[in-house]
């Protein structure tokens, strides 16, 4: 009796159609994570402003005039404040940053949008508070 080896087509088709659907399954995973691992760096990202910003603050008497560019609701791109936005910035999609200080320059606020949330933001502010918003700062607090 001659027996031959190997596969039949079907049996190849059915571990195709396997592998296949379980590749699917993982990649549709792992996107989501990466969303969130994203979601995650701007946190870290947005707690390095505000501390980089409890030292200018420190450093500028008292007052918080050089983290917030006015003209355009932005981070001041000087120094650490514009290199920690354009990290934000890359993280989030190229989206926005957005800070608003106080006329008095004695508070800020700053809110970045979420990937992994749409429509949420990330904001921190000079009185310490740090946490997901429905939507952009339109003053120097986390509204």
């Amino acid at each position: 009796m001659h027996h031959k080896k190997g596969f039949t087509l079907i049996e190849l088709l059915v571990v195709v159609t396997i592998i296949g659907l379980l590749s699917t399954i993982v990649l549709v995973n792992v996107g989501d994570s990466r969303a969130k691992a994203r979601d995650a760096s701007i946190q870290s990202y947005m707690h390095q402003v505000r501390n980089a910003a409890e030292m200018n603050y420190i450093n500028n008497n008292e007052n918080y005039s050089q983290v917030c560019d006015e003209e355009n609701d932005t981070l001041s791109d000087d120094g650490e404040f514009g290199i920690l936005e354009d990290k934000i910035e890359k993280d989030n999609g190229n989206k926005t940053v957005k800070c608003i200080e106080s006329a008095d320059k004695r508070s800020f606020a700053v809110s970045s949008p979420m990937v992994a949330r749409t429509g949420k933001y990330w904001c921190i502010e000079s009185a310490g508070l740090s946490r997901e918003i429905d939507g952009e700062i339109t003053s120097a607090i986390c509204e």
